[in-house]
């Protein structure tokens, strides 16, 4: 068990050292990746519309004025405003009946705005001089450049201008020409007038208010629905109490203008808090009204009451009351009074809630606990003489009645004076001021977001692109899926590297990586392949090896002239035999001249005159010589397997360095004038797929590939490499 997961893990982390490998080497395209979005990201801040935000604060608030209110209705009024005052106040603000004064009276529903250069006309004018009218750029005096402002109090557009808007163009003396946006001419107008003009069957008529602008510069002028006004600005607009139950609401307004979104905002909180007083002043009038309703009735009741009470005194003459009977005259009047009060609450209540209500079912319970109440004092007044039964009864009526109206006619004046006076129970804390500075586009937020979103798309499509089109990282999968033993592994080398940047810099110079770092671990892998490939020709009766690859930039000519190196410096007498003649550059490494080579040689040319000596101590070179027309034609000939023969017999071994094997059919024909055939494969480049199919055309030909060589295979913590340098810097240094 201990055994498996060991063997697990080592799984996973190859699997991560192969990952964390493969984005080192994407370094290019991820930071190509990061650069572009960050140059995207720095357009996009440039171009944005910036966004300013202002803010208000309002207090929801119970008002002296509201309470005294309430004393008049009585203390059950008060369930109007219980629970969720501030919350209801939060959706008025968000309203359309706050909104839409507001839209009216800023003229929210007419856009107008300066036109500008398509993309950066805008960007340019908000960083153009504040207060400065900027001057025409480019030659096109149309477009606005910086400073404009325009104001627009009234538009008419018929409905055949309406989708589209119109044009307004500025020119000399305060004046401007309208027209379409096709350039028909409309009218022409001055600041500060209404001008009006007929137009397709209707009227057109418009009055600017405000207008800075240079001669010819064009403005955009539509108008649309109030109702859309009343949207975009809700969309734009944020209601939040700043703490609970705190009755402080905060009001923020988004928009593109610093100032014009706080004298917007300002015309919301205004609006607001004349609805609520508007809305204190009805609820005070209904009252009022309501009440003098009642008074006449009442004032009616009373005289009568009176009128009956004398004529009963100057029918039987003053009676005289005992101490009970006035006790019970009082009860009797004081539940009578609370009484026919809490019916005319009812009764008002009933005009603004259904039944039902729970205010209603209150004065209900309340009214039936008090006529209870008069019944049992009404039975306790029937048990009295019949003339103190009437006298109290008419006694009671008079001052029930003189109560109520006293009552009745103090709550009128205190109304009347409440009206007058009243102030709404919300203030205004905080007005809007104008915002110093935009709140979007943050810089350092969206260079910040373009930098990670670059490197995460940079990092995505790397591992994508190993995913989906990676080559073989291991190769154990060549061994299994084909049946080729891989003769050796050639780790990725720095040296190498160097060579090959000094090589595409044109240095004078031969770029042998066994030459000049001999003790490199890419030479040590070429090591390893003479070693192998030693014991592997055993069976093997001539000394011809032809090295191929899959594709181009995988390495063959890197292993084919190293291993010829390494081959001489081992004793032998090698010869190297570019031959690519179509893209050989085998002349380059060594920095020798190409022709003439091979296909000079195959044409007729002396064999001795074409190689080069001694390029290196045992080392001799063969060019590929002028480029032919019909390179495969000469590998065919009977020529070139004559050549192949005196090479064999002279040298103890021949390296061709063949084309690419899925590229053209040169390394067929090659491959059966040698003895062994070696493909070259890419760590992470070349897929099983392709390297099949290499395999199938060369058998088809009658060629066998002996062997594979794994190349710039990377030094991870887990790689192949992972202990070569240690231990050849010590070798190295020992030296």
């Amino acid at each position: 068990m201990d055994s498996e997961s060991t063997g697990s893990q080592q799984v996973g982390g190859a699997a991560l050292s192969s990952y964390l490998s493969h984005l080192a080497d994407s370094w290019r395209l991820i930071a190509a990746a990061t650069i572009v979005a960050l140059v995207l990201g720095l357009g996009y801040a440039f171009v944005a519309a910036p966004v300013y935000q202002a803010e208000a604060m309002i207090q929801v608030e119970d008002s002296e004025s509201s309470s005294k209110a309430k004393e008049v209705l009585g203390e059950l009024t008060s369930i109007f405003n219980k629970g969720g005052t501030t919350a209801a106040e939060m959706e008025l603000i968000r309203s359309d009946l706050v909104i839409e004064q507001a839209v009216q009276q800023q003229h929210l529903d007419i856009i107008a705005e300066p036109r500008y250069f398509p993309i950066i006309g805008a960007a340019l004018a908000r960083r153009s001089p504040r207060g400065e009218l900027a001057s025409p750029k480019f030659g096109m005096p149309k477009f606005a450049w910086g400073g404009e402002r325009i104001s627009v109090s009234a538009l008419d557009l018929p409905h055949a201008l309406a989708a589209e808007g119109v044009v307004l163009t500025a020119t000399n003396n305060d004046a401007y020409i309208l027209s379409t946006r096709s350039g028909a001419f409309i009218l022409r107008g001055h600041l500060g007038l209404l001008a009006s003009a007929p137009y397709s069957g209707g009227n057109v008529a418009i009055k600017v208010d405000q207008l800075i602008a240079n001669p010819s510069t064009e403005f955009s002028v539509a108008k649309i629905s109030e109702q859309r006004a009343v949207d975009v600005l809700k969309h734009s607009l944020t209601v939040a109490e700043k703490a609970k139950q705190s009755g402080m609401v905060g009001i923020s307004l988004t928009g593109e203008h610093g100032e014009r979104t706080a004298d917007i905002l300002n015309a919301i909180t205004q609006q607001y808090v004349k609805q609520n007083i508007d809305r204190k002043s009805a609820e005070a009038e209904h009252t009022l009204e309501f009440l003098e309703q009642q008074l006449p009735q009442l004032r009616a009741e009373l005289d009568t009451a009176e009128q009956k009470y004398n004529q009963f005194r100057n029918e039987n003459g003053t009676i005289d009351q005992d101490e009970e009977s006035r006790l019970l005259l009082e009860q009797v009047s004081q539940t009578q009074v609370k009484l026919l009060d809490l019916q005319q609450q009812r009764d008002d209540l009933s005009q603004r809630f259904a039944a039902g209500h729970t205010a209603i079912a209150s004065l209900e319970a309340q009214i039936s606990t008090l006529q209870q109440k008069q019944n049992e004092l009404n039975r306790r007044v029937q048990k009295l003489p019949d003339t103190q039964q009437t006298a109290l009864r008419l006694l009671r009526d008079v001052r029930v009645d003189t109560q109520l109206y006293t009552d009745l006619l103090n709550s009128a004046q205190q109304l009347r004076v409440l009206k007058a006076g009243q102030v709404g129970d919300v203030r205004i804390v905080n007005h809007a001021l104008p915002p110093e500075a935009p709140i979007r586009p943050n810089w350092s937020v969206i260079m910040l977001g373009a930098a990670i979103l670059g490197s995460t798309v940079g990092i995505v499509a790397a591992l994508s692109k190993k995913m989906f089109f990676g080559g073989i990282e291991n190769s154990d999968e060549i061994e299994r899926a084909l049946g080729i033993p891989v003769y050796a592994v050639v780790p990725r080398s720095t040296a190498r590297k160097r060579l090959q940047k000094a090589m595409k810099r044109g240095n004078r110079g031969q770029y042998l990586l066994a030459g000049s770092a001999s003790y490199d671990i890419a030479v040590e892998g070429i090591r390893n392949l003479r070693t192998a490939f030693q014991f592997g020709m055993l069976d093997v009766n001539t000394n011809v090896i032809a090295v191929t690859g899959t594709g181009i930039k995988v390495g063959k000519s890197f292993v084919s002239i190293n291993f010829a190196t390494v081959m001489a410096l081992g004793g032998k007498r090698v010869i190297l035999v570019d031959g690519d003649m179509r893209r050989g550059d085998v002349h380059e490494y060594l920095n020798i001249q190409s022709e003439p080579g091979l296909s000079d040689v195959i044409t007729g040319a002396d064999l001795d005159r074409a190689v080069v000596k001694d390029v290196l101590p045992g080392l001799d070179v063969l060019p590929q010589g002028t480029i032919p027309p019909n390179p495969s034609e000469l590998l065919m000939s009977e020529r070139f397997r004559a050549v192949m023969e005196q090479l064999s017999a002279k040298y103890d071994v021949v390296v061709i360095d063949t084309p690419p094997a899925l590229a053209v059919t040169d390394a067929a024909l090659i491959g059966k004038s040698a003895g062994a055939t070696l493909l070259v494969v890419r760590h992470g480049k070349d897929q099983l797929l392709g390297i099949g199919e290499a395999v199938r055309r060369l058998r088809h030909s009658g060629i066998t590939v002996k062997g594979v060589v794994f190349t710039d295979v990377p030094r991870g913590p887990l790689g192949y490499g992972a202990y070569f340098p240690d231990y050849y810097a010590k070798t190295a240094g020992a030296k």
